[in-house]
């Protein structure tokens, strides 16, 4: 209350020439002082727009030599303007002083005119401005997570209008010391009264110490363009790459697939990973994954097709930060795909041919196709009508068919090759299984030796010592009598 009365009795005696201020005789005075914008913010310019005006009963011009802004009880000039002018009797004259403050808070000022009157005499006027600058209108937010030296990461700014009345024209960009930005400015037209947005940026630091600075542009109520500025040290960790891989099957089956799982224990994302199974330099599946954040983990799930159980080599291809990376793995697959043997085999000899016959039996978890059994001719072997071969079809896995194949044969034949063709996931296979009838052979021996009526070598033996013995004992019966 004090310090607003001294400030009116100020401006009441200066506005009155010869009272208080300035001397009895000047006809000059201050008649008024405004301030544009009246509450300007940290780092604005404002404008002190001072009117001089010379009375009308003065003898003469005005003659103004200086118009200056000084602080209470401060030497320095906060602002000048030199030699604007002179005013007639009874007219009046307005000399702009720009100044602007970096800091809120309330000024006490003093605009200070230094004139001539019509005989020369020097004459200095004062006028008391109080200008107040707020922390107020929209204000900005800068919003930095953990940063990585070469690596992009999001920033967040924030705008918020806390007045009355809505901002317009609203700018906000981003720049930096040791970093770059991509996308660096996004406008609006309108801010609302109350309202904030959120405005995300890609910044990439190339040095540990990089700094970016948030700069908000706007027009406010009254017209005048403002800026609020927000800045902050980014303190980037250099990159760090570590990157662990699990492999494993998932369940059973023909064609299990695979999981593997990727293991980012790095301070920067894994983008654009890529992961690969091959065998022998082959690469047998490939698939892209999602980008991995640092401390996370990923499962990537590889359907498998026509691959055989055995060793698989695994890779994962990646770019992390600014640089290309990858990591690899071995393990060891399993596969059960559909497979076809020959089981309860059986044969005889039938109208002098061989009949073989039993079962095409799928041993493997998967379907099999288009199975065909046939006979393979050889020197001894010839296939016979009428099935030579024999179309099964489709098995499912766990499942078997019949077949009934023909063939001719030689005597002393001691096997018989029988082959099988089927389709497995689409790939087509064969095996071949050596049937063994060297017992036909004997039992042929037999009936051959039956029917030609000759004893066989011990028999024989055995006859001629018989008769032997015949005739000796007779001999010594008769030498005995």
């Amino acid at each position: 209350m004090r310090r607003a009365a001294v400030l009116a009795l100020l401006v009441v005696c200066s506005t009155f020439a010869g009272i208080g201020l300035v001397d009895a005789a000047t006809t000059a005075y201050i008649s008024d002082v405004t301030v544009s914008p009246e509450q300007p913010v940290p780092g604005e310019r404002f404008v002190v727009q001072t009117t001089i005006q010379n009375s009308q009963q003065s003898d003469g011009d005005f003659q103004i030599t200086d118009v200056y802004l000084r602080g209470r009880g401060r030497p320095q000039d906060i602002g000048r303007v030199e030699n604007p002018g002179s005013i007639p009797p009874g007219a009046s004259i307005s000399v702009p002083l720009t100044a602007r403050f970096d800091s809120p808070g309330t000024r006490e000022l003093r605009v200070h005119v230094v004139g001539r009157k019509p005989g020369g005499e020097l004459v200095q006027l004062q006028y008391p401005v109080v200008v107040t600058v707020r922390q107020g209108g929209p204000q900005i937010g800068l919003s930095a997570g953990d940063a990585v030296v070469g690596t992009q990461g999001r920033v967040q700014v924030t705008a918020v209008n806390g007045e009355d009345s809505p901002a317009r024209n609203v700018r906000v960009s981003v720049s930096g010391r040791d970093v770059s930005v991509k996308n660096d400015t996004r406008v609006v037209a309108t801010l609302g009264a109350g309202a904030s947005q959120t405005f995300n940026f890609a910044v990439t630091p190339t040095s540990q110490e990089a700094e970016l600075q948030a700069r908000l542009q706007y027009t406010s109520a009254a017209g005048n363009t403002r800026v609020v500025n927000d800045n902050v040290t980014l303190d980037a960790e250099p990159l760090r790459e570590n990157v662990q891989l699990a492999v494993d099957t998932v369940g059973t089956g023909a064609q299990p697939p695979v999981a593997v799982d990727v293991s980012n224990l790095g301070n920067a994302p894994l983008e654009n990973p890529v992961v690969e199974l091959s065998r022998d330099g082959t690469v047998v599946v490939r698939r892209p994954a999602n980008e991995i954040a640092p401390d996370r983990t990923r499962t990537v799930r590889l359907n498998v097709t026509d691959l055989e159980s055995g060793p698989v080599d695994v890779r994962v291809g990646y770019r992390t930060g600014d640089r290309s990376g990858e990591a690899t793995t071995s393990f060891r697959y399993a596969a059960n795909p559909g497979r076809v043997e020959l089981t309860g085999v059986d044969y005889e000899m039938e109208e002098g041919r061989l009949h073989v016959s039993g079962s095409t039996s799928n041993v493997g978890l998967g379907a099999v196709d288009s199975v065909v059994v046939r006979v393979v001719e050889t020197e001894t072997v010839t296939p016979a009508r009428p099935n030579p071969e024999y179309f099964v079809g489709s098995i499912p896995s766990s499942d078997f068919a019949s077949f009934d194949l023909y063939a001719e044969v030689t005597p002393q034949t001691e096997t018989v090759p029988i082959e099988v063709t089927y389709l497995t996931n689409g790939r087509e296979r064969t095996t071949r299984t050596e049937i063994d009838v060297s017992d036909l052979n004997a039992g042929a021996d037999e009936e051959n030796s039956g029917g030609s009526g000759l004893p066989s070598l011990p028999l024989l033996v055995g006859g001629v010592l018989a008769v032997l013995l015949v005739v000796g004992l007779g001999a010594f019966a008769y030498t005995r009598r």
